[in-house]
This record gives C-alpha cells, sequence and structure tokens, in this order.
C-alpha cells in the first residue's frame, strides 16, 4: 500500500475511533450525571471540551499505530479530522457559534491528537526471551 492510501486510511480509521471513543464516555457521563441531578449548564461545555479531548487522544493513538510512525503528523491529521466532523455536525444542527468554548474545544482536539499521536510513537517495546 502506498504512502498515502496508508496515511488517509490512518487518520479516517483514527478519526473513527476517536469518535467512537467519545460518544461512549458522553453516555457514560451523561448516565452519571442524571443519576446526581446537581451539574450547572455552564460546566457542561468544558466538560464536553475534555471528553473531546480523550477521544482526539485515542485517535490520534490509533491513528499512529496505523500509520507505522509519524507520530505527530498522523495524531494531528487524526483530531483535525474529528474537529471538521465536530463543526459539520454543528453547522447541520444549527449551534455553529464562535464562541471562546469553541476555541477551547479546537485546542483539546487538536492537543489531544496530537499527544495520542506522540505517544503511540514513544510506546516501548515489549521484550520476549
Amino acid at each position: 500500500m502506498s504512502d498515502k492510501k496508508r496515511f488517509i486510511k490512518s487518520t479516517v480509521t483514527g478519526m473513527l475511533c476517536g469518535m467512537m471513543t467519545s460518544v461512549i464516555l458522553t453516555i457514560i457521563t451523561a448516565l452519571i450525571l442524571s443519576k446526581s441531578g446537581m451539574m450547572s449548564d455552564q460546566i457542561l461545555g468544558y466538560i464536553a471540551a475534555g471528553l473531546l479531548a480523550a477521544g482526539a487522544f485515542v485517535g490520534g493513538f490509533v491513528s499512529a499505530k496505523h500509520n507505522r510512525g509519524a507520530g505527530l503528523v498522523a495524531g494531528t491529521a487524526a483530531g483535525s479530522a474529528m474537529l471538521a466532523v465536530t463543526v459539520l455536525i454543528s453547522a447541520f444542527k444549527g449551534d455553529a457559534d464562535f464562541t471562546v468554548l469553541f476555541l477551547i474545544k479546537t485546542a483539546a482536539l487538536l492537543l489531544g491528537g496530537i499527544a495520542g499521536g506522540i505517544l503511540a510513537v514513544r510506546e516501548k517495546k515489549k521484550i520476549n526471551i
């Protein structure tokens, strides 16, 4: 497989894994918060940014592992793809407001993807004796 095809495939795979992780974490968090019932609306956006960052971390990690290297580039691509999907969903939903929270989510997605990509490349190999 050529390098471009592998890179695109790894980016899409990482983005899908990251989005699924974000959805699963959001469902778990919603269940926990619905049981407690004591959560202000102002903090929910920041919790969502944290959950997106965790998903981007997983997406960057998977993308760099699948790409077999170039962790910074693969993680950035996966985080950027997740950002594009998030912006498109917000635009279709009608919530496309560019606020400070949007900038925080953008930074969380990009930095989460970068961190996951770098960590995937730096992971130590196990030595079998």
